[in-house]
């Protein structure tokens, strides 16, 4: 099928390591069924898995709008800044691969995108799902206004993310000294915000995040010191005092970071030297 590649505005990211087959096809199923076609996909992979996913992906990299590339950077920070400098739209989002966008995203982006062009940020509701694509809560909505500051309780803006390339590249993109906690979806956002982003929420629920322990998640796989550690990091980047951090640090304890299947690198050894079963941890429970 042929498209109109220059009518689209942005390029879905999605970089891809570890993965989960049926996931990974749905998230891909997702973008392809879109009820607007003005899209592009960039699937960004290590160099050793680059001949695994072009033979994986026969069918998909047929379509015009889709590319493998290899990441040429470090980690997920260095994946979604190899995606922003070969793309070739003005903005980029990021889907990953075991979440999906909902049926209209593409067309409710672009719309906001044309509404708003001096805006250089968008990000949407959301809503979770399991392993089976059924919502397991309500619409988070996004957040219209925020200021600095509320960076230091959590970031004000989720998936879907959508954001200028020529603003995020000025400053040299993501982050890749971070260890894959919080690149994209906080460290990133603060810092374009703080570079003078003009953001834009849309009240829509695009994105799709799945909430699963059946493949590798960063969210629960690395363990928690891991995360500790990260965050800790980003807070002291952006001039958070020892109290503000230690605050925010004990709000991840007690809430989403409860779902980490491992205390610490030893005890993830340990636990998969046992076979502990993942679909065991703690799940969140949405409100």
């Amino acid at each position: 099928m042929t498209h109109a590649l220059d009518a689209a505005l942005f390029t879905a990211l999605m970089p891809l390591k570890n993965h989960q087959r049926d996931f990974l096809f749905k998230a891909l199923h997702s973008l392809t069924a879109q009820s607007c076609p003005d899209w592009r996909l960039l699937i960004i992979v290590e160099p050793e898995d680059r001949a695994e996913f072009e033979r994986l992906l026969q069918v998909e990299l047929a379509d015009a709008r889709c590319r493998l590339i290899v990441n040429e950077g470090r980690k997920l920070s260095g994946a979604l800044n190899t995606g922003m400098r070969q793309a070739e739209t003005p903005f980029v989002a990021i889907l990953l691969s075991d979440d999906m966008w909902a049926a209209n995203a593409t067309e409710v982006l672009t719309s906001h995108i044309r509404l708003c062009p001096d805006h250089d940020f968008f990000h949407s509701a959301r809503v979770m799902i399991d392993t089976r694509d059924r919502p397991i809560s309500t619409v988070y909505p996004s957040q219209a206004t925020f200021e600095l500051k509320d960076f230091l309780v959590s970031s004000p803006v989720k998936h879907l993310l959508c954001w200028r390339r020529e603003l995020a590249l000025s400053f040299g993109g993501m982050d890749e000294s971070l260890n894959n906690v919080g690149p994209d979806d906080y460290d990133f956002p603060w810092t374009m915000a703080e570079h003078g982003a003009r953001f834009h929420a849309i009240p829509e629920a695009l994105y799709l995040y799945r909430d699963h322990r059946d493949a590798e998640r960063l969210t629960t796989h690395l363990p928690l010191s891991v995360h500790l550690r990260e965050i800790r990091r980003i807070l002291r980047k952006h001039g958070a005092s020892r109290d503000e951090t230690e605050k925010m640090l004990a709000r991840a304890k007690s809430s989403y970071l409860r779902q980490c299947l491992y205390r610490n690198r030893a005890d993830k050894w340990l636990k998969e030297l046992i076979g502990h079963e993942p679909r065991h941890g703690w799940k969140e429970t949405y409100r």
